[in-house]
């Protein structure tokens, strides 16, 4: 039987948050990995499905979707009674929103400029003052996450625990393993412990697991 969803995904990558978005709305769906170190996402089989040689990309009986944001909002759409995104009002919604674009437009760029100084400047002297700059705003940007929960509050949203809390956990945690330090800011610690516990999130690094297992094995899911 076909699943209603195809995921194509790299371990570890960003299209971890799809992953858990689709855990989150208990979708039907396959996953498929492509492994960025090898350039997968460089082959013709994939090119002829995203052009733009990324992941994630979720296919759908309507067609391919990229981005982890259009995504996010096609789930959010199509699973309201997930509560993916807050709906209480359009207010609580866009501010969820927001959350998912800041991690895409200024967390992301920023993480993989520190991990990844040779694909911005091609002289290896360079390398380690872009890693210092990036590392430098990744802690500027991080601490408005701090500021956030500086009052109290659970989750980024007043509304509760949505997709963006997500999102923006998987940038910490590639922040961190970049060299951020967050030790200094008690808030974001403590909710970064509550965002990992999340169901969704540990059900999705499981099935992330599997799906690499399988693949090394030959077994198709």
């Amino acid at each position: 039987m076909t699943s209603a969803y195809q995921l194509y995904f790299s371990p570890g990558a960003c299209s971890r948050v799809s992953i858990a978005a689709l855990e989150w709305v208990g979708a039907d769906y396959a996953l498929h990995p492509i492994l960025l170190a090898q350039n997968e996402q460089r082959q013709p089989a994939y090119l002829a499905l995203n052009p733009k040689q990324q992941v994630p990309l979720l296919v759908t009986a309507q067609g391919a979707l990229s981005e982890t944001l259009a995504i996010a909002q096609y789930l959010h759409q199509n699973y309201p009674q997930a509560a993916l995104l807050p709906a209480g009002s359009p207010y609580d919604t866009a501010l969820a929103t927001s959350w998912l674009a800041w991690c895409s437009a200024t967390l992301h760029p920023l993480i993989f400029r520190v991990r990844r100084a040779d694909r911005i400047h091609s002289e290896a002297a360079q390398h380690d003052v872009i890693r210092q700059v990036a590392l430098a705003d990744l802690s500027h940007q991080l601490e408005l996450v701090e500021r956030t929960l500086s009052d109290g509050r659970q989750w980024l949203c007043a509304a509760g625990c949505s997709l963006a809390d997500l999102f923006v956990l998987w940038c910490v945690q590639r922040a961190v393993q970049g060299g951020c330090e967050i030790d200094q800011w008690p808030a974001l610690s403590e909710w970064q412990a509550r965002a990992q516990a999340h169901s969704a999130w540990t059900r999705m690094l499981q099935r992330e697991a599997q799906a690499v297992a399988a693949r090394e094995a030959g077994v198709l899911l």
